[in-house]
C-alpha cells in the first residue's frame, strides 16, 4: 500500500509538471509587459520577442478567416514579425509583406511593413500587388481614414528614399506638415521617390517607451487590435484578387 501511494504521488507530480510546462508553452503565456531593458538597438537578452512572450501574446489575439498568423523574431533587429504561417514557411516570395513591432531605445512602433527591393535585386510580388491596390482611389481614401483614426504615420525605416513621416491631412498626404508631392495619393507620391533605392515602407503607430511599459500586458491587445484594422493591407499584398 505504501508503494502504491508513492507511485500515485509520483504520477500526480509528473502530471502537474507536464501541465505547467504545457501552460508555459502556450502563446504569450509568460508575457507580463515590456521592461525598460527591452528597449535598445541590440537583440541580446530580448526575450519579449519570443512566442511565449509578446510575439505569441499578439498572435493569440489575431483572428482571420483567411490567414493563420504566427510570429518570428526578426534577424539582427529588436523586432517581431507576424505573417501567415504557411506562406512564410513556404518561402515562395522574396521580401514578403508582414506585420511588425519594433522596440528601439525610446519608442515602440507597430503596424504593416512591406519592402521594395533595390535595383538589381529580385522583384517583390508583394510590393507590386500592394502598389496596384494602393493606386485605386478608394483604397487610398480608406488608408487615409484608418491612419487618421488610429494615429498612424508612414515612413522609410532606413530613410534611404525619404526622411520624416507622412500623415493624412485634408484628404491629402503631407510630409512633416508640408505637401508631399504633386499628387494627392500615396501611390503617386511613392512614384516620385528614387526607384532604384531599397524602401522599407512602414505604416505604423508609434508610442513612447514609458507609455508601452505602463500598459503592461494590455499592450498585446492594443497591438493586435491595430493589426486587425490593417488586415486589408496584408491581404492586398499577400492575397491579391485575381
Amino acid at each position: 500500500r505504501h508503494w502504491e501511494k508513492q507511485m500515485k504521488e509520483k504520477k500526480a507530480a509528473a502530471a502537474s509538471t507536464k501541465s505547467r510546462r504545457a501552460a508555459a508553452r502556450r502563446p504569450g503565456a509568460t508575457f507580463e509587459g515590456f521592461r525598460p531593458e527591452d528597449f535598445k538597438k541590440t537583440i541580446s537578452r530580448t526575450p519579449w520577442r519570443s512566442r511565449s512572450q509578446f510575439g505569441g501574446a499578439v498572435t493569440s489575439r489575431l483572428q482571420s478567416s483567411r490567414l493563420n498568423f504566427n510570429s518570428w523574431a526578426a534577424k539582427r533587429r529588436n523586432e517581431v514579425h507576424w505573417a501567415d504561417m504557411a506562406r512564410w514557411k513556404a518561402k515562395a516570395v522574396d521580401y514578403p509583406a508582414k506585420f511588425f513591432a519594433r522596440a528601439d531605445e525610446n519608442t515602440l512602433s507597430w503596424g504593416f511593413y512591406v519592402e521594395r527591393p533595390e535595383a538589381g535585386k529580385a522583384a517583390s510580388p508583394d510590393w507590386e500587388a500592394f502598389m496596384q491596390w494602393l493606386a485605386k482611389d478608394e483604397n487610398d481614401q480608406w488608408l487615409q481614414s484608418v491612419a487618421s483614426e488610429q494615429g498612424l504615420v508612414i515612413y522609410d525605416a532606413q530613410q534611404r528614399t525619404f526622411g520624416g513621416v507622412l500623415k493624412p491631412h485634408a484628404e491629402k498626404w503631407v510630409l512633416d506638415g508640408n505637401p508631399a508631392g504633386d499628387g494627392d495619393r500615396l501611390a503617386a507620391i511613392i512614384a516620385t521617390w528614387p526607384s532604384e533605392t531599397w524602401l522599407d515602407l512602414m505604416i505604423a503607430r508609434r508610442i513612447p517607451k514609458a507609455e508601452a511599459i505602463e500598459q503592461e500586458k494590455e499592450i498585446a491587445t492594443v497591438v493586435a487590435g491595430l493589426i486587425g484594422h490593417l488586415f486589408p493591407l496584408y491581404e492586398a499584398a499577400a492575397l491579391p484578387a485575381g
